[in-house]
């Protein structure tokens, strides 16, 4: 299918791609905080959907994994039978009902996976495997015998290094899909990561850059060939995942539904079970509804099958509500944020002690490879210490103590852990001091240790002055992965901070009152994506949230509008005003979104 250069998809694609990457950085995590709302399966079970309704979330029918998700466990290539039977009976207890190969056609017979498949009531979806023209008779046939419509790939089928490349890369994909529809399938899937998105080219007649992904989209048939868009990568790439499938939904059929923390930030996008991350998952699925065909969760190399049952219940029971308390605004300061640090070694210039407590998930401390190693962290005053959170990288310690100092010479243990399993730990504990030292005794990899992010937490002692808390901005919200595993407190501090807007904002006491935590959802998580104005609330609650958080000053400069405080008060008149232009809003939203960029 040829779409021409100059369609409203095209004139469209720059305010896809600008607010994108923004949106993605800044309020399009901050569901994450709101989270809670949705409950969580206590064990996974094929029951999980009955609990919260039929109109609670996705039915099961659309519901599907991709098995890559547990990698870990399958391995590659074929795995043995027993293998297979295993993780695929895993998969069905916690929930799911369909499935997406990653290694298809496989050396098994297909009546003897199919067998496996019937035992634990599974059916494919679609899968992922080789797009080698030779073999491609055989996957198509593998495919057709499992009674599935689509066959994919985990990419693109070919290059897209240049244009002619990604021009050649459809026309190849056109072959395969013809053929396999041909001959009893319904489509080929091609599969996105960050580099179709961010590979971009002058278009050959207008000069425009247009990206590798749609370049093929452009280049290839609707009848035979659809995408499988992974919102994961897509949003790390700096797309705005709702507006690209509201701009390119008759041409996306599946999704990778995937959630993440500093997504399209510095350092790398960690992904997380749906729900707990900073993607805007509620907005991506009301987008997508009138296209898609198969959700597909995907968590690459999932640190456990019960994070599996997690997202699936997830994605049936996104809706459900449970209401939210009000909160204490100043509950939940990370006392150790921006704090000096001291390390016994690094393993890597580019990983210091520092990047623990900067609050960005995305970076982390790698120590040497050896025990016992620490990090240390001086609070600048004494602190009755209540709690501290470690969010682990795969290079753990599965036997380490929180140590106090008063002056960062003599310590003592107010904790040890004997069986540490990685991942994120929070503790409770009781001691006072000043200094704060992780001393890691025991690795449990062949690496050192590592941490993205060490926090403490108390209440000053005595009559010293504590140290003025770090400035966070919007950003922070959306990077910090303790709320993804304990967002209690976070979420909470998030509804003040709004209520606080509330009574500053002239347009967000118009939208939504702000009095709980269902009607922050409301705002966060806006259901009316085809509406323009959701991109430019989003920007101007951004700047809101940056003031409330003391990262922005009202008083702080606003090229050609004044200062901060001038930019808000046009932007809010302009958006009350029925005869406001969308031009001019959108000449607003570019300058919050200059402000919000900066912090």
């Amino acid at each position: 299918m040829q779409i021409s250069p100059h369609s409203s998809r095209a004139r469209r694609l720059a305010t896809a791609l600008t607010g994108g990457a923004l949106l993605a950085g800044t309020l399009a995590g901050a569901p994450a905080v709101a989270a809670p709302s949705t409950p969580t399966a206590s064990a996974p079970t094929t029951s999980a959907a009955e609990s919260c309704g039929p109109d609670a979330g996705l039915p099961d029918s659309k519901i599907s994994i991709q098995l890559y998700t547990h990698v870990g466990e399958l391995g590659s290539g074929t795995p043995s039978p027993e293998t297979i039977d295993r993780v695929l009976g895993e998969v069905a207890n916690a929930g799911f009902t369909n499935v997406e190969p990653f290694s298809q056609p496989y050396s098994m017979p297909v009546e003897d996976y199919q067998e496996i498949l019937d035992r634990h009531g599974l059916e494919v979806s679609s899968s992922h495997g080789s797009t080698d023209w030779d073999t491609w008779p055989a996957t198509v046939a593998y495919a057709v015998a499992l009674g599935q419509d689509y066959i994919g790939t985990g990419g693109m089928a070919g290059s897209y290094g240049t244009y002619e490349e990604a021009v050649a890369t459809a026309e190849y994909v056109n072959r395969l899909g013809e053929y396999a529809h041909e001959n009893g399938a319904n489509k080929i899937v091609l599969h996105n990561h960050q580099s179709e998105f961010t590979t971009r080219y002058p278009h050959p007649e207008t000069g425009e850059m247009v990206s590798a992904w749609q370049v093929i989209e452009e280049n290839t048939d609707p009848r035979y060939v659809t995408f499988q868009l992974d919102v994961g990568w897509a949003a790390d790439a700096g797309i705005d995942v709702p507006a690209w499938i509201e701009e390119y939904g008759d041409r996306i059929e599946l999704l990778h539904v995937k959630d993440a923390v500093n997504v399209n930030a510095d350092g790398d996008m960690r992904q997380v079970a749906l729900g707990s991350g900073e993607l805007d998952l509620p907005a991506i699925i009301a987008a997508s509804e009138p296209y898609v065909q198969y959700y597909t969760y995907e968590w690459d190399d999932a640190p456990s099958f019960e994070t599996s049952a997690e997202s699936y219940r997830y994605l049936r029971c996104y809706l459900a509500d449970d209401g939210g308390e009000q909160c204490d605004p100043d509950d939940g300061q990370s006392l150790a944020l921006g704090r000096p640090v001291t390390t016994s070694s690094i393993d890597d210039p580019a990983r210091t002690g520092e990047m623990a407590v900067d609050g960005n998930a995305g970076t982390r401390w790698g120590s040497g490879w050896s025990e016992p190693e620490w990090i240390a962290v001086d609070l600048g005053a004494s602190y009755d210490l209540s709690r501290v959170v470690i969010d682990w990288e795969t290079a753990y310690a599965s036997g380490y103590e929180i140590q106090t100092s008063p002056d960062g010479e003599t310590w003592a243990t107010v904790h040890t852990v004997t069986d540490g399993d990685g991942l994120f730990d929070d503790l409770d504990l009781t001691g006072t001091g000043r200094h704060v030292r992780l001393l890691a005794t025991e690795r449990a990899t062949q690496w050192g240790f590592s941490l993205y992010e060490l926090e403490v937490y108390g209440t000053p002692t005595g009559t010293q002055p504590a140290p003025a808390p770090e400035a966070r901005s919007a950003g922070y919200w959306t990077s910090e992965y303790r709320q993804v595993r304990n967002p209690d407190h976070t979420a909470d501090e998030l509804l003040c901070l709004l209520s606080a807007t509330r009574a500053q904002s002239d347009v967000f006491a118009e939208v939504v009152d702000l009095g709980t935590l269902d009607d922050a959802v409301q705002v966060l998580w806006a259901r009316h994506h085809d509406e323009r104005v959701d991109a430019f609330d989003r920007q101007l609650l951004t700047t809101w949230l940056n003031v409330a958080t003391g990262s922005v000053a009202l008083e702080d400069r606003a090229p050609r509008y004044g200062t901060v405080g001038d930019l808000l008060a046009a932007a809010e008149a302009a958006r009350l005003d029925e005869g406001t232009k969308w031009s001019e809003l959108r000449k607003y939203q570019a300058a919050l979104a200059l402000v919000n960029a900066r912090h």
